[in-house]
């Protein structure tokens, strides 16, 4: 097996790195099609970047599409050249490896020094974390994130009050030490840390669209280590985080843009590891911190994936199968 591959992780930031020195040097913008062949990747995967772009850095672009257009002819094109990388999100390690692939890529001086700027300014600021591929949406505006974001910089405690999933006000005094997007729900969520955990406390997490309102807390909550916050956000799959981790293998068949999406939708797990096949296909371990959400994430490449273990999640994999083909149990092929 290969050691931990990190090209895929290399590849998105030379990618990203690439597309913004397109963009600054086509000021009229340029289509999804024309950069996807300037950067040698699928259309899929550079919109996925695109996506990145507007809401991890926050870079100003902007996109249009005429009609019926296809995705592919959407135009691209970035608003402001007078942007920074923020770095909230970025682990030291992270933070470094980027650096060196900037250092190493042509035409990028400009954007390493962007970076370096970026980094010495972070600060307290490196405690909020915002990951995924989204434009804030779903009534999530953007000043609640912000005003949220300043109690997770300062590491203050806060109060919560909280609509729970059976439409229940809850309150709930926390930590709060990260704000995570995670592009599977298609939401932000405030991770809170509420007291060690032998003591009925640990990380929680918060819907931020569900926070009815928040401010100081009564209580004072102690601020868990740094390390343990990077610790816990990385292992995160989605917002799934059970105390037992489960070891996953999977295999992904090359179909379509099936590997282009593996390798973009696992580039920041820590524990991730790829095998190529022989007839194509790749197999992915990793660690899990729970089997439900990564499950359903499987189940989006239909027929492209297949669970090898545990045997317990293939058991449940091959159950929802039936479950689905008892459904469509009446039906004839072409019919």
């Amino acid at each position: 097996m290969l050691e931990r591959d990190r090209r895929p992780a290399d590849e998105m930031f030379q990618r990203v790195i690439m597309i913004v020195n397109l963009l600054m040097s086509a000021p009229e913008g340029l289509s999804v099609a024309h950069i996807a062949e300037a950067v040698g990747a699928a259309p899929a995967v550079v919109r996925d970047d695109l996506y990145r772009l507007a809401d991890y850095a926050r870079a100003p672009l902007a996109v249009s599409c005429e009609g019926d257009e296809r995705e592919d002819d959407e135009i691209w094109s970035l608003a402001s050249k007078d942007f920074a990388f923020p770095v909230t999100g970025l682990s030291p390690r992270e933070a470094r490896t980027l650096l060196d692939i900037l250092a190493r890529a042509e035409g990028a001086d400009g954007i390493r020094q962007r970076l370096q700027a970026s980094l010495a300014k972070a600060g307290v600021r490196r405690r909020v974390v915002k990951a995924g591929r989204t434009i804030y949406g779903d009534g999530q505006e953007e000043s609640k994130i912000d005003a949220l974001g300043a109690y997770v910089a300062e590491r203050a405690s806060i109060r919560i009050v909280y609509t729970d999933r059976h439409d229940r006000l809850t309150q709930r005094d926390t930590c709060p030490v990260a704000l995570v997007y995670d592009w599977r729900t298609c939401a932000w969520y405030l991770y809170g840390h509420i007291g060690p955990r032998g003591a009925g406390g640990g990380f929680r997490h918060f819907r931020v669209s569900r926070i009815v309102s928040f401010g100081p807390a009564a209580m004072h909550v102690d601020a868990p280590d740094d390390g343990l916050v990077e610790e816990h956000v990385r292992s995160c799959w989605g917002v799934e985080c059970s105390s037992t981790p489960v070891k996953v293998v999977v295999r992904f068949a090359d179909d379509h843009n099936v590997l282009d999406r593996l390798y973009a939708d696992t580039t920041d797990r820590a524990d991730g590891e790829y095998e190529a096949q022989p007839d194509g296909s790749v197999i992915y371990r990793d660690t899990m911190p729970g089997c439900n959400e990564f499950r359903a994430w499987v189940a989006t490449f239909g027929e492209s994936a297949e669970i090898l273990e545990p045997p317990q999640l293939r058991r449940s994999m091959a159950l929802a199968v039936e479950r689905v083909l008892d459904r469509y149990a009446g039906l004839r092929l072409g019919s």
